[in-house]
Formats: structure tokens, sequence, C-alpha cells
């Protein structure tokens, strides 16, 4: 007995034309200046503001999500990659200011504390004020040149692949050859794949090397002396800390680990071996053929939406 399950669609846009496609910064500009300076005198009225913002960010996401897919799926494809680099060095720019604007005409607008107490609400405005907290002006160039050398990561790990048999795979279709009852050929893919990674070291170095500098100039600006403390900030960790992140990983230690090294050894004892090695994790230590649910993204698809 099967099911169709009805998939969501998505509402219809209440505030951008629903034939927008992103382009430019100055095809967005009037929307922006809309929610700048529209006239907000009742709490419907502002409802109404945060709702428009919300839809015109929902669509800038999305947008700049199915760039760094494609731009990621599709490494050897020129264009993709200048679409996404399009999007950091010419739009994101220019809304960071903007977003930085918008953030203070809520929070500093009379009608703000009747929302403020609201579920949903309370959050956003909280996140609100720790925006403004943290926004530089002088962070927006650092910020598009850390996302275009984030860019360079994802190109550079993207076009991984190795030969086997006479046939390239990426390195996550060769990931499933380390489930294979075969350990000779599990312990062959994983030494050629850990290969591959190694050939790309020090590139892979040196961009990381830039990107610690490059953020850790980001919190100074904003006044951390680390960029992990301005990044928790960022990210909106107000009920835990660091601290509390150290005591979870001590306790994660003390308690998860021996855990983990009792199965890692049951799991030897199962495999018939003396030491398990890493291209042993991957395999069914019983013996039973490696699992396959789906063949394909369409396959995958179809299977998720019928039961």
């Amino acid at each position: 007995m099967s099911a169709t399950v009805q998939l969501p669609t998505r509402p219809p846009r209440q505030f951008l034309p629903e034939s927008l496609t992103i382009t430019t910064w100055d095809q967005l500009k009037p929307y922006f200046d809309d929610l700048l300076f529209r006239p907000l005198h009742t709490q419907a009225d502002l409802r109404r503001w945060f709702e428009d913002r919300s839809e015109i960010e929902a669509v800038l996401s999305e947008d700049l999500g199915w760039r760094y897919v494609r731009m990621t799926c599709y490494t050897e494809n020129a264009e993709y990659g200048k679409a996404y680099q399009d999007f950091v060095q010419n739009i994101q720019p220019e809304l960071s200011p903007v977003a930085d604007q918008l953030n203070r005409r809520a929070v500093e607008h009379p009608l703000i504390g009747e929302l403020s107490n609201e579920a949903g609400f309370d959050i956003m405005i909280r996140n609100m004020r720790k925006d403004m907290e943290i926004f530089r002006e002088a962070n927006i160039p650092l910020f598009t040149e850390i996302n275009t050398e984030t860019q360079q990561y994802a190109q550079i790990s993207g076009a991984m692949t190795i030969t086997r048999e006479g046939q390239e795979l990426t390195l996550q279709q060769a990931g499933v050859l380390l489930m294979s009852p075969d350990r000779n050929l599990r312990e062959s893919v994983y030494r050629q794949t850990a290969e591959r990674r190694l050939a790309d070291k020090d590139k892979l170095d040196q961009l990381f090397s830039k990107l610690i500098q490059l953020r850790h100039q980001v919190a100074v600006n904003a006044g951390f002396s680390n960029f992990r403390d301005y990044q928790f900030r960022a990210y909106g960790r107000f009920d835990y800390t660091p601290d509390d992140c150290r005591r979870f990983h001590e306790s994660i230690e003390a308690e998860v680990v021996p855990i983990l090294n009792q199965l890692a050894a049951e799991r030897a004892k199962k495999l018939q071996l003396s030491k398990l090695r890493p291209w042993d994790k991957a395999v069914d230590a019983d013996g039973l053929p490696a699992l396959k649910a789906f063949d394909g993204g369409r396959d995958l698809t179809e299977k998720a939406i019928t039961t």
C-alpha cells in the first residue's frame, strides 16, 4: 500500500514580482529603498514591513544558495563560478550596509516594544540588536574576500577525483567503495583518496592561512580579541559560552569516547581483525551487502515522497 505525499508549494510573492530574476544590485535597490523609507505609522504597517523584508531576504538567500550549489556541483562550468562570484562581489557588499540600516530602523521604531514580547519577534529583534552590535563598514570588503577565498576551497575540493578501472570518480563516489567486503579494495581506495587530497595540501594550507588572517581582522575590527569569540556572537549563541562548550567536549571525551572504543573493538572482532583501520569503518561488520536505498537523485525524490 502506498500513499502519495502532497508536496508543499511556495506561497505567491506579496512584495517582489514573481518574474523577478536577480541579476544586479540596481535591480534590487528600489525594493530596499521602499523598506528604508516606507511610512510605518501603525503596528500593522510594521508587521507588513517585516513580512516584506523576510520575503526579499528569502529570495536572495535562495538565489545565492542555488548559485553556490551549481558552482560546487559543476566545477568545470566557468559561468556558474562567475555567477556566484558576481553575487559575492557586487550584490552582498551593497546589501550589508542596507541590512544594518534596516535593523536600526526596526529596533529604533517606537512601536517595536509592542512586538518584542511576542513569540518569534523576541528572538528576531534580539538577533537584530546583535547584528547591529558587531556590524562594521570596514568588514564589508573583508567578507567579500573571505567569500571569494571560500569559493576557491569549494572549487579545489569539488574538482578532486580518482580513477578506478578506467573510470573517473569523485571522492564521494569513491567513498561508496569503502563499504565493499573486499578489504584490499577498501584500503586501496582509501589510500588513493588520501593521496589525492594530499596533492592539494599546499594550496589548501595557503588558503586556510589567508582565511585565518582575514577572519582575525574581522574580529579585531568588531572589538573582539579573536575570531572564536566574534563568531560565537555572530551565531547568536546567547545561552551558552565557549567554556560551556569546552566542558561539554570534556564530558564527551570522558563518557562517549570509551563507548566508541568499545564499539570499535567489537567491530574488529566481528571482522576478524587484530587492528581496525580507517578503511574498515564503513563496511558492514556482519558481512551483509552494502545498502543501496536509492539509485540517483530522481529515485531518491520518488521514494522520499511516497510510502
